[in-house]
C-alpha cells in the first residue's frame, strides 16, 4: 500500500482501522470520529449558507418503492436485499426514490 494511501494514513494517524473480515467497513476511532464531525459541521454550514435543506430517509425500503421508481428492475440484482418472509426489501444504494417520497408529500424545491 502506498504511504499516501488514505487507508494507510487513517491507521497511521489513529483515525480508524479496517479489518479483513469486514471489507470496506471503517471502524472509526475517537480521533477519527472527531475529525468526521468537524468535516460534517463544515459541510452543513456551507449548505445552510447556500439555503440547502437537509432531510433523512430510511435506509431499508420495501420492494414496492423500488418497483415504483424502476430501480428494482434496473439495479435490483446488485442491491443488498432482505426478505423477512412477508416482504422483500433492499438497502438503499441511492436516495432519489426516498426524496421523491418527500416531494410527493408537498415539500417543494426552490424551482
Amino acid at each position: 500500500m502506498d504511504d499516501l494511501d488514505h487507508r494507510h494514513l487513517g491507521v497511521q494517524l489513529k483515525l480508524w482501522h479496517l479489518q479483513d473480515d469486514a471489507p470496506g467497513m471503517v471502524f472509526w476511532h475517537p480521533r477519527g470520529t472527531a475529525l468526521y464531525r468537524v468535516l460534517e459541521d463544515y459541510v452543513r454550514r456551507k449548505m445552510r449558507r447556500a439555503f440547502y435543506a437537509e432531510v433523512r430517509t430510511p435506509q431499508l425500503l420495501p420492494k414496492l418503492l423500488w418497483d415504483r421508481s424502476g430501480h428494482w428492475d434496473k439495479f435490483g440484482a446488485h442491491m443488498f436485499r432482505v426478505d423477512d418472509g412477508e416482504a422483500a426489501m433492499a438497502l438503499k444504494p441511492m436516495s432519489c426514490p426516498c426524496h421523491v417520497q418527500i416531494l410527493n408529500k408537498g415539500l417543494r424545491s426552490w424551482r
